[in-house]
Parts: C-alpha cells; sequence; structure tokens
C-alpha cells in the first residue's frame, strides 16, 4: 500500500484535477503505461523498466481510487507485479524480485508465471527449499512453463543431483530452445565427464547463438569436447577406497600446495583450489613435460589480467597412491595470471576435488598441512555423523550454477546468513562493496559466522559484485584461507555437507 500511495501522490502531480477523476483516460493511461515498461523490458533494459512500471503503478492507484470501486483491476496489478519481479531479476536484484512476486501471489495465487518468478528470486538469494517449492508450484499450475523447469534444474544442480537437473534442463529446452539453456547443459555434461553429450549440448548452443560474444571461444572448447570423444575421462581405480597426502604452504599465502606427478614425471606443485571453475595446467610447464596436443581455447581469467587459453588432454595424474588417467585440463600461462611466480614454489597447475574427487570425502587439514580422500560408497556413515572429540561445525553447502563452486550461509558481524563461495585457492577473504556498506561491514575488522564456527577481528577486501554465473546464486563474497586457519575442511559431496573441525 505504501507503494502504491506514493506513486499516486507522484503521478498525481503531473495530472490534471479533472483528468484524474476521468476513469476512462485512467484505464488508458495505465494501459499504455504497463506496454511502455514491458517494451522497455523486452528491449533489454530492466532499469528502465522498473522506473516504467513504477510510474505505471502510481496510475494504478489512481484508478483505483476513481475508477469503479468493483473493478480491482486484478489483471493490470498481476501484470506490474509480474513485470517489476522480471525486470528487478534481469537487474541483479533478487529481494526485490521476491517481494514483487509475493505481492502479485497476494492478489491472485494461481498465477504460474509469478510463482516461477518467485522461484528463480529464491534460488538466486540461496534459499533452495522455498525455491523447490515456488517451483513446484509453478509447474504444477503450468507444466509447459521452461523457465520453471530451467530454475527447477538450477536448484538440482546446487544440490548435486545431475540426473535431476539435466532432465528438468532438457524439458526446458524442447519447450523453448534458448542459448541459456543449452550451454547449462554443456557445462554440467562436462562437469559430470559426459563429453559426448556436452558436445552435443554446446554444438546445439552455437546453432542458437553463432555470433555470441564468446562464440569462438565456445567453438574451440566444442572441439575439445569432440577430441575427447565418448571414451572415460577422469578415470580411478574403483578399488582405490582411501589415500593420504601432504600438502605444503607458503608462509604469507596459506594455498595448499600438492605435490603431483603429471604424465610419469617428477613431482610438480599444483594448487588445490575449490573455486576453479576448471583443472588448469600451466602452458610452459606443459610443453616442457610434452604434452600432446594442445588446442587453442577462449582466455582465462586470473586475478590480475586474462591469459590466452587453450585445451589439453593429460595421461595421468598421481597423487600418492592414487593415480587418474586421461584428464582434461585448461591451459594457460601462469605468468601472466600471477601464479607463477610464488617464491621457492613452481606452480604447474590447479586442481579443483569437485571436479576430480566427486565420489570422495575430501579432507583438508590445514592444522596437520595433509589431505584425505575417502570414497563415499566405502564409508559407513555420513562423515558429519561421526562422533569425534574435535570441535565441529557441520555447514550445508551447495553448488553454483557451473556445479563445482561450492557456497556457504554466512553471517557477518551477526546479521542474517548470505551465500558465500568457499575458495580454498584465495588467500584473502572478500565481500562485496553494497554488501559492506549495507551491513556496515568495517573491512578491517569484523566477524564471521558459518554455523557454529567463528572468525572474529578478521579482514576483507572489498570487491564490485556479481560473484558467479549472472544465472547463479547471487554471491555477497569469498571465503578464503584467514576464515578457516589452522582448521580441518571436510567437504562430503554425497550429503552435501562441510565440516569445520578444531
Amino acid at each position: 500500500m505504501v507503494g502504491v500511495l506514493f506513486g499516486l501522490a507522484t503521478i498525481a502531480i503531473s495530472i490534471a484535477p479533472g483528468v484524474a477523476q476521468e476513469p476512462d483516460a485512467l484505464a488508458d493511461s495505465l494501459v499504455a503505461a504497463l506496454g511502455t515498461a514491458t517494451a522497455a523490458l523486452e528491449s533489454g533494459d530492466p532499469d528502465r523498466a522498473i522506473d516504467d512500471y513504477r510510474r505505471a503503478e502510481g496510475l494504478l492507484g489512481l484508478t483505483l481510487v476513481y475508477g469503479d470501486p468493483a473493478d480491482d483491476r486484478s489483471a493490470e496489478r498481476v501484470t506490474l507485479r509480474r513485470g517489476l519481479a522480471r525486470a528487478y531479476l534481469e537487474a541483479g536484484d533478487p529481494y526485490a524480485a521476491a517481494a514483487e512476486a509475493e505481492r502479485g501471489i497476494n492478489v491472485v495465487d494461481d498465477d504460474a508465471r509469478l510463482w516461477m518468478l518467485l522461484g528463480l528470486a529464491r534460488y538466486r538469494l540461496g534459499e533452495l527449499e522455498l525455491a523447490r517449492d515456488a517451483l513446484d508450484r509453478a509447474i504444477g499450475l503450468d507444466p509447459q512453463s521452461p523457465d520453471a523447469h530451467w530454475g527447477t534444474a538450477l536448484v538440482a544442480i546446487a544440490e548435486n543431483d545431475p540426473i535431476s537437473a539435466r532432465q528438468h534442463a532438457q524439458r526446458a529446452y524442447g519447450l523453448s530452445p534458448r542459448p541459456m539453456f543449452a550451454l547449462g547443459l554443456a557445462r554440467w555434461a562436462e562437469v559430470w565427464g559426459d563429453y559426448e553429450t556436452a558436445a552435443e549440448a554446446l554444438d546445439d548452443y552455437l546453432d542458437l547463438a553463432p555470433d555470441g560474444s564468446h562464440a569462438e571461444g565456445y567453438r574451440r572448447l566444442l572441439r575439445f569436447y569432440r577430441q575427447i570423444g565418448d571414451e572415460p575421462a577422469n578415470r580411478i581405480d574403483e578399488r582405490v577406497s582411501r589415500v593420504q597426502l601432504n600438502f605444503d604452504l607458503k608462509p604469507g599465502d596459506e594455498i595448499p600446495y600438492l605435490a603431483v606427478s603429471i604424465n610419469g614425471r617428477e613431482p610438480a606443485y599444483v594448487l588445490l583450489d575449490t573455486g576453479a571453475e576448471r583443472n588448469v595446467i600451466d602452458l610452459e610447464y606443459a610443453q616442457s613435460i610434452g604434452v600432446g596436443t594442445i588446442l587453442p581455447g577462449g582466455s582465462l581469467r586470473g586475478p590480475y589480467r586474462p591469459s590466452p587459453g587453450g585445451y589439453a588432454i593429460l595421461d595421468s595424474l598421481r597423487l600418492g597412491s592414487l593415480l587418474v588417467k586421461r584428464v582434461p585440463v585448461a591451459v594457460g600461462d601462469f605468468a601472466a595470471l600471477n601464479l607463477r611466480g610464488q617464491g621457492e614454489y613452481y606452480i604447474a597447475g590447479v586442481l579443483n576435488p569437485a571436479l576430480l574427487f566427486r565420489d570422495f570425502v575430501v579432507v583438508l587439514d590445514y592444522a596437520h598441512r595433509r589431505i584425505e580422500l575417502r570414497r563415499n560408497d566405502a564409508e559407513s556413515q555420513p562423515y558429519a555423523e561421526r562422533t569425534t572429540r574435535l570441535r565441529k561445525a557441520v555447514v550445508p553447502f551447495t553448488f553454483d550454477a557451473n556445479g563445482v563452486w561450492p557456497l556457504i550461509p554466512v553471517s557477518l558481524d551477526g546479521a542474517r546468513s548470505l551465500p558465500f563461495i568457499i575458495d580454498t585457492g584465495a588467500s584473502d577473504i572478500l565481500i562485496g562493496r553494497r554488501t559492506a556498506s549495507v551491513l556496515r561491514v568495517d573491512p578491517d575488522s569484523f566477524m564471521a559466522s558459518a554455523g557454529d564456527h567463528t572468525g572474529e577481528a578478521l579482514r576483507a577486501i572489498l570487491i564490485d559484485l556479481p560473484v558467479g554465473y549472472p544465472w547463479g546464486v547471487a554471491a555477497h563474497g569469498i571465503l578464503g584461507f584467514p576464515f578457516f586457519r589452522g582448521k580441518r575442511l571436510v567437504f562430503d559431496y554425497r550429503t552435501m555437507m562441510l565440516v569445520i573441525e578444531s
């Protein structure tokens, strides 16, 4: 009601009293204003659309005051809330989008599009259970809603459910063949090692968006998918059930440096990095050990500047007693990515455990500089349920839209919890500028809590958001080493639980 009154007061200034009391003229102006706002939204200008919808909201208020008391203008009210919810989503404000969708549902609770928009907004906020409920309601009302199926696929990816994700994404693509749907299918198939399906989906994407801004990079990636073909990748002997490895920490940096033998050569250091989107190897190192064909690829992003990229297949990675065969990797210039110059450590690669060790519980022990890998089906019970003398915090984690970045809810200085990416390859904590400003967080000294684990007197670097995929969860920052100093992190991908042990 406050919004309506505000809009009424604003719009009435520019409408003469005589005109303001002409119901038919007001109705026509309302319809025209909604049309203008919708046109702005369809043209890809959500900020202008929001302004236009707000003007339409003022006209709606006047129409309700001066129009027929029996006409509650429910159709226009629903159109307005749908438009605002979608516009706020596209403008990157899921909080406002959720609020507008709920306002519309309060007017009419059987509108599939409003439930779909609410579900997408809740997903972007990291509220997966609420998102799933809303999207289930949307599909129940309209089983042919591609956006509702796409949203359900995103929730499934977040919960490490690739079968459901693929089913709903394929349904969304079948109902509305959009580039975004095809790209999601390609990415998720790659994550789970199905490169044949990934190639088919990426081919579909390029048919739909042949002149897209990253089309040439995706064409190169497609060639790589086809090179891998249908032969299994990232193969690990199923008899291996448990592996223990030591790692080094560079003083002042505190990122796990793991000695790995690549293609049977002398061990070289790789970073164990949960914030990496792909496994990557240094171009100079790859050439020095005679890695086979390196296909040209798209640009790789580093902390300071991008690097020309490529793709290759490694014959093997040996981590202690664990051998991983036929490993697809991106190839980049680590000097350009600021990864090579690490003092006495020569960094040859970056590995994300979510890409290689999804079938294992991954234990990262900072205090003892040790990594343990425990195969899921060899464990009698989930790690989080085990009795231990260690003090521990159990925090559920989810994946971002790329299927590999872990997110957990984090409270800053006692505020409500917000999604943060866990990045074991980051030596700092990073917080979005707007988040820090709204919560009045002092980046030079603040407290962060995840479950029962709290870090105090922390420092952070402020960054510009968004972090992650534009259609993924709206992360508010990145948790690097300082939050986990001296702890033992346990990633249980089967139960999607993070255990922080002291």
